[in-house]
């Protein structure tokens, strides 16, 4: 089972919008996936740990030991295709 966060601020839709998107993206691919979603605005620390990916709303993980991308497209949606067709090749 992989294991995703996706971490933001206040964009709490956008977060579980784009947690829909990766695990359908995931179940086409027969990729098991766990997805999390933490406010970092409700509390920094980060519980839970293993990550394969972070999806980060706002700049915040600096030494994660995982990949950690930008979720930017999630909210512009430019781009957003790409992004998670690069989430499930890291998943893979």
């Amino acid at each position: 089972m992989k294991k995703v966060l996706i971490a933001g601020g206040l964009c709490g839709t956008t977060m579980l919008t784009a947690s829909q998107k990766i695990e359908k993206s995931c179940m086409d691919k027969q990729i098991p996936v766990d997805i999390k979603i933490h406010n970092l605005w409700e509390g920094a620390a980060v519980t839970g740990k293993g990550f394969s990916v972070i999806i980060e709303m706002f700049p915040y993980f600096d030494n994660a030991q995982c990949p950690v991308l930008s979720g930017k497209p999630f909210i512009s949606h430019t781009g957003e295709r790409e992004l998670i067709e690069q989430i499930v090749t890291l998943l893979q």
